[in-house]
């Protein structure tokens, strides 16, 4: 658990631990907007050493915005995924990793919330520790020889029932935050004959449970996603969620998924919007001594950066039906809005932000501005499941009825 220092954006907290009064939704944003300036000032220093943000970590759980998806009756902030969705955003403005970070421990807790595959105890008290006594979770669910659990297929992570609960064994690919984890969701099998699938509850610090440190990529350094094995690691049988039929979409997946394409769809809109600001900034103010003027008043300057806005302006228009039908369970549209914010929001980043870049030139791809880093970090959408080629044959079976 991370010891959490005095913030800035500290909020209260009532005697028993919950957060004192309910926050509207203004009073989230603003505390959303005042992380993002902390992230912003530290996320050059956490992309060039490849650390991890715990400071940042410490300072957004001390924020009270951990509790955003939990119940109010739980004492949390009761808010759904378009609430979710601003908050990411404007984290990912500052900082897109650590935006990540919480993207995973949002879509869980959301799901918590709802309790669809939940037994109610275990859902009960992770949600009043998120209240009261916070700590990260994520959902381990891709596996290095499998993949993503978008693509279906039975896990190959085994769970053995013995007389002490379940013993798990086997490995999980791109585990987002696994320094600052308390809590890991771990998909699994059983090994019967007809094996039945859930997820189960491990303590991110038990016996048998090993880091490989292996996340080296060129952007979201910081996320430290690495790969983690598990050797025989004991879960109490009090801590799975419900089992269904190995063929069968689990309950608790379905919601994940759901919320996983809302806020990623926000991230990486937030990448953007951020790779925005820093070039608008930098067109107002480079004037060049041929010209005499600044970049900004050349109309083919600004009929490039009307193509970014737009861009983002459908980005908005896209998320926000996409949450409605998410809230309102409109299921059908649901799944086809996530198809196109996958293919235009998410993975669509990187074509903007490297359009920013050739607006900006030299100054773009310097390591001292915050372009260059955004246009890396957005290059990792196109690697979040489902990979476009897979939503767009799926839209082209659709269409063509095969």
């Amino acid at each position: 658990m991370i010891s959490i220092p005095t913030s800035r954006v500290l909020v209260s907290r009532g005697e028993n631990g919950e957060f004192a009064g309910g926050a509207g939704l203004e009073e989230i944003l603003a505390r959303a907007a005042a992380l993002r300036v902390l992230f912003a000032g530290r996320a050059a220093a956490h992309d060039r050493d490849a650390d991890f943000p715990f400071d940042d970590i410490a300072d957004f759980s001390a924020s009270g915005l951990m509790a955003l998806p939990s119940r109010v009756d739980a004492g949390g902030l009761g808010e759904s995924l378009p609430a979710a969705q601003a908050v990411v955003g404007s984290l990912a403005q500052g900082d897109p990793s650590v935006a990540l970070v919480i993207v995973n421990h949002y879509m869980v807790h959301a799901t918590i919330a709802a309790r669809a595959g939940w037994p109610e105890a275990l859902a009960a008290r992770l949600e009043q520790e998120n209240v009261r006594q916070p700590g990260l979770i994520n959902a381990a669910l891709a596996e290095p020889d499998l993949g993503s659990a978008s693509y279906g297929g039975l896990p190959e992570t085994v769970a053995t029932v013995t007389p002490d609960g379940w013993r798990i064994s086997g490995r999980k690919a791109y585990v987002t935050g696994i320094p600052a984890l308390s809590w890991l969701l771990v998909r699994a099998r059983t090994d019967d004959a007809d094996p039945r699938v859930g997820l189960f509850l491990v303590p991110a610090l038990a016996d048998g449970v090993i880091v490989h440190r292996n996340w080296d990529h060129i952007g979201m350094r910081a996320t430290h996603s690495h790969e983690v094995e598990f050797q025989d690691v004991l879960v109490p049988a009090a801590d799975v969620t419900d089992l269904v039929d190995g063929g069968a979409r689990h309950p608790v997946l379905s919601g994940l998924m759901r919320w996983n394409t809302g806020l990623l769809g926000a991230l990486y809109d937030g990448i953007v919007r951020g790779a925005l600001d820093w070039t608008v900034g930098f067109l107002r103010k480079r004037v060049p001594s041929n010209l005499g003027q600044p970049l900004a008043t050349l109309p083919s300057v600004q009929d490039a950066v009307g193509r970014v806005a737009l861009a983002l302006d459908e980005n908005r228009m896209l998320l926000d039906r996409y949450a409605d039908d998410v809230v309102a369970g409109r299921g059908d549209a649901a799944d086809r809005g996530a198809a196109v914010i996958k293919a235009r929001v998410i993975d669509g980043a990187a074509d903007l932000t490297l359009h920013l870049l050739s607006l900006a030139g030299n100054a773009g791809l310097s390591a001292r501005n915050p372009l260059e880093r955004c246009h890396r970090d957005a290059l990792c959408g196109r690697i979040h499941a489902p990979h476009g080629e897979l939503v767009r044959r799926k839209a082209g079976q659709r269409v063509l009825a095969f």
